[in-house]
Order: C-alpha cells, then structure tokens, then sequence
C-alpha cells in the first residue's frame, strides 16, 4: 500500500483515471462522502458483484488517497475477523487546472457518469416519494443568454456554492454529534454548461 507522502506525489490526473475506470469506486466515493462504510456494510446496502470485487475497489480507493480508515470493529457476528470502516478523504472535483488538458473523450464520460448518477437519485426519490416531500425543497432549471462576464459571473456563484455545501456538511457534522438529531439525505445537484444556439430563445 502507498503510504500518505507517495499518495501526494501521484499526479491528480492518475489518481482520477484510477477512480474514474470503473463506476463500482465512484460510487463507494460518493457514498462514503456521506457516511463511513465497510466493505462489507457498502456490500451488503449496494452489492457490487461479490464481496471481493468491493474489497479490491476498496484496497484501490485507500492505495491513491480517496479513502481514509476511521476505526475497526471486531466480535459479534463478525467471529473473530476485523472489520474496517472507512471515509472518504474528498469528493472527486476537477479544477480548471486538471479538467482542461483532459480529451474531450473522457470529459464526455465523466459528464455522462455525473448525470446517469444523479438522474438515478432523483428517480431514487421520486420512487420513493421524499423528492416532493418537504414543502421548501427546490428542484428547477433555467436558460439563459450571457455575455463572457455574465457567464463568468454566474460560474463563479456556482463554484462558491459548491464549495460552500461542504462547509456546511461540517458545520452540520457538529451540530448533529451535540444534539443527536437525525441526519436529513439531500442531493444538491449544480449544472452549468454551454447549451446549443439554435435551442434557446431570449428569456
């Protein structure tokens, strides 16, 4: 296994292709932004294909950095064996310094796996009824016709906006660990993107 100081010498690029080749450590990564989770616990609530393959993605995700371990268990139903929990270190975000010298190939392919990803969680919550459960929830969309300014405003708001959800997922961390109040799931999800000419009109 790498140890912490080789991890930071892998270039970011090598470290998201690890990441980005198989949509099994994806979604350990994006699951274990929320929670920490065994291979065995991510097993048992999402599958995998088998117990072995997670533990393999695992042992990968901890390998290039992703993952952190968080602490260990042992007796009860585990009969002797240790299992370990583990968090994620960081979501996987793509700065302009990373994204830009990418092929457009795989920037289509990380932005067709973002979407399938988060069009399966709204269909998650659609079925199961929690999307239109809270009255001041928010779920739009809207276009637009910006100069170079306008757009880079607007693209400034959103990264601030980003960034700032995981200040608040910390602030919240802190919150809940005094006062014992049951986490609320949300997904915020943050799009903007040049769409075609000849589909949008003056709003």
């Amino acid at each position: 296994m790498k140890d912490r100081r080789h991890v930071l010498d892998v270039p970011y690029t090598l470290r998201l292709a690890k990441l980005l080749a198989d949509e099994l450590r994806i979604k350990i990564v994006t699951e274990l932004n929320l929670r920490e989770m065994s291979p065995k616990s991510f097993y048992d609530q999402f599958g995998g294909g088998s117990i072995s393959r997670v533990s393999r993605a695992f042992d990968l995700l901890i390998e290039y950095g992703w993952l952190r371990l968080t602490r260990t268990e042992t007796g009860g139903r585990r009969r002797g064996a240790v299992e370990h929990f583990y968090v994620a270190n960081h979501p996987a975000v793509f700065y302009d310094e990373t994204w830009a010298p990418l092929p457009m190939s795989m920037k289509q392919m990380i932005s067709g796996g973002i979407f399938e990803e988060f069009a399966g969680r709204v269909r998650a919550a659609m079925e199961a009824d929690t999307i239109d459960a809270r009255d001041d929830r928010h779920f739009s969309w809207v276009p637009l016709l910006l100069d170079q300014e306008g757009w880079d405003n607007a693209i400034a708001r959103v990264d601030a906006l980003f960034h700032w959800l995981f200040e608040e997922q910390e602030e919240a961390n802190l919150r809940m660990a005094e006062s014992g109040e049951e986490p609320i799931p949300m997904t915020v999800g943050l799009a903007a993107f040049e769409s075609p000419k000849d589909t949008e009109k003056q709003p």
